[in-house]
């Protein structure tokens, strides 16, 4: 089993921008492209306004990127570098319980997300939209952690460490319930003239993530297990 530190303290992914026919161009092209993705919709977004942002002709833009779709895989891809690192890193846990690896990915996800926060935008944005584009972040992007993670759900719940809760629920609630408040950062502070990303704020929202919406999904039996653990000397 790796060490506790490992499974409390994971290191953080990076995100690697794809580079299509090469170069520093692509790369900028596509990490502008993701940012407008994940904020305005696929429909929304145009080349014209992606080679504005990007301070590129669109002779340019049509060079490394033949159309918007083909765009719009290149810049998800680049979210798959960040999603392979955290398969890397939870790879480490794979002989530890399964509360201990589903602990470990909350984290990490939470890591990824506030780095990354087009992830959960995106993730948002087309999973109520559905359609081909789901389908297609699906195959090659989140459906099979999705579906590690619901079989770690399952495993947890046989261990008597998870509440016998459909375990593809727990692994969406887990997620959106985590990136909601990332999502609303504008809303957030509009309304609320505050900070969510002031240090104090980000440490009171992981907190808030693992102590109320994961441990909320604990039986009496891990939580007894878990305040052991952390009153043992």
């Amino acid at each position: 089993m790796p060490p506790r530190n490992a499974l409390e303290t994971p290191p953080s992914p990076t995100l690697t921008a794809p580079t299509a026919k090469g170069g520093a161009t692509a790369a900028r092209i596509a990490e502008v492209a993701l940012d407008q993705f994940s904020r305005l919709g696929f429909e929304r977004v145009t080349m014209g306004g992606i080679a504005e942002a990007a301070k590129v002709s669109q002779g340019s833009l049509h060079y490394h990127f033949q159309d918007k779709l083909q765009l719009w895989r290149s810049a998800m891809l680049a979210l798959g570098a960040v999603i392979a690192e955290e398969e890397r890193l939870l790879a480490v846990a794979q002989d530890a319980p399964a509360l201990a690896q589903l602990r470990m990915a909350m984290r990490l996800f939470l890591q990824i997300s506030r780095k990354h926060p087009a992830l959960g935008r995106i993730v948002a944005l087309e999973g109520m939209a559905g359609g081909e584009r789901l389908a297609w972040l699906d195959r090659h992007l989140l459906g099979p952690r999705n579906r590690r993670l619901a079989e770690l759900v399952r495993q947890a719940i046989a261990d008597g460490d998870f509440k016998p809760y459909p375990p593809e629920q727990v692994v969406i609630t887990l997620q959106t319930g985590a990136v909601g408040v990332l999502n609303m950062t504008p809303l957030i502070r509009l309304t609320f003239e505050t900070d969510p990303e002031a240090p104090a704020a980000r440490a009171a929202h992981e907190a808030l993530v693992m102590d109320a919406l994961f441990a909320g999904f604990l039986t009496e039996k891990a939580r007894t297990e878990t305040r052991g653990r952390e009153t043992a000397p």
